[in-house]
């Protein structure tokens, strides 16, 4: 199998990464943070380790303000449903994910908050952040921004909208699950208030993984309430990070797994991954463009403006149908609306979907050269 699904989740895992989940059941099965003995220990220090290094890859000084979860889209809904909670008004882009949109819109519908979409303009940063500046009001709490559009690629300039944030005293929430372990992130020097990724696709590691890194952890509220492991004899909820939002036994295979993935991100480092990526991503978008039955809707992506996500359909056909006949190659892509209505009707897709093609760590040019004459291939019957 091709496997160009990466925006979904990172395939094949690196070897380390699944000798790291093996291992923990072996060296690492006790509770973590709920026992006294060597196992117990020896396992929260694992967990430690993990918290300490992902901390250390997102430019969080404190570590214990990073927290685990078990996806992207539940550490944004805390982050989201913590700050909302009091009402205020949120800007996000249109080419946000379901996983933003779906938890403001909600927020809105109970009549607590309400929220503006800005314009993004592909290659023109100056554009995109002049038009979130143009939304900002009084009452205004909160910016919200992908790293890059998870349907076609589009990066957004988070540097300088963190800029706009720190200039307008406003609270700014990024969303990494399509540029964490390939874009560098530096939560103290940018400002970045809050950082949300996933674990399982750029950082490499096992699904059911997630984190959420907050400078400004005061602001969050717990979501689920129970055992922590700490101040067991009081009914309330620990205030402080993590145990305040960790209850219940956490995802230790997950965690270990993890680890192993930012260990390699670490030692290869996010711009070399990101450079190599981007190189696939600029042959795999010249051949497509070449090809005059292939519909592409952005531009040439340029690393520093898009990530490596390609969308694209052959024909009159839909991403459904496009994909299904990859499928049929032994190529895997995904077809459809990527939980994305924003992106599609911001760019014109949303009858008929695309097909999305996302690279990823584990692929190679010889892949990409396959997928190419796969698709050339099939183009001429469409």
């Amino acid at each position: 199998m091709l496997y160009f699904d990466n925006a979904a989740t990172s395939y094949p895992k690196p070897v380390t990464v699944k000798k790291a989940v093996e291992e923990s059941f072996y060296s690492f099965g006790a509770n973590p943070g709920r026992s006294g003995h060597k196992m117990g220990i020896e396992t929260s220090r694992k967990v430690f380790d993990c918290r300490k290094k992902a901390a250390d890859l997102f430019g969080l000084s404190e570590c214990e303000n990073l927290v685990f979860t078990k996806n992207c889209t539940e550490a944004l809904n805390i982050v989201l449903m913590s700050i909302g909670a009091e009402g205020g008004h949120f800007i996000i882009s249109d080419l946000e994910h379901n996983s933003v949109l779906r938890p403001l819109f909600e927020l809105e519908k109970r009549g607590i908050t309400n929220f503006s979409i800005a314009e993004v303009f592909e290659n023109e940063p100056e554009k995109t952040v002049e038009s979130f500046r143009k939304l900002i009001k009084n009452d205004t709490k909160m910016i919200v921004a992908t790293g890059s559009s998870n349907v076609f690629g589009i990066k957004l300039p988070v540097a300088e909208l963190a800029k706009l944030c720190r200039e307008y005293g406003i609270l700014f929430l990024v969303d990494m699950a399509q540029t964490a372990g390939t874009m560098k992130m530096d939560m103290e020097k940018t400002g970045v208030d809050f950082v949300c990724a996933p674990g399982h696709k750029g950082l490499l590691g096992p699904m059911g993984t997630g984190i959420l890194a907050a400078r400004k952890p005061e602001l969050l509220k717990p979501h689920l309430f129970g055992g922590t492991g700490t101040y067991s004899l009081f009914p309330e909820q620990p205030e402080g990070l993590p145990e305040m939002l960790e209850s219940g036994t956490l995802n230790v295979p997950g965690i270990c797994g993890l680890y192993a993935g930012i260990c390699r991100v670490s030692e290869e480092g996010e711009k070399n991954i990101g450079k190599r990526e981007a190189e696939m991503a600029k042959l795999l978008y010249s051949e497509l463009f070449s090809m005059k039955e292939i519909k592409l809707f952005t531009s040439f992506p340029e690393e520093a403006t898009h990530s490596p996500v390609i969308s694209f359909v052959i024909g009159d056909l839909s991403g459904e149908e496009t994909s299904a006949l990859l499928s049929e190659k032994g190529v895997a892509a995904r077809g459809g609306f990527h939980c994305a209505a924003l992106a599609h009707r911001k760019m014109g897709t949303e009858n008929r979907g695309t097909c999305r093609l996302s690279i990823g760590y584990m692929n190679t040019p010889e892949q990409v050269l396959k997928l190419i004459g796969i698709i050339h291939g099939l183009s001429k019957k469409y």
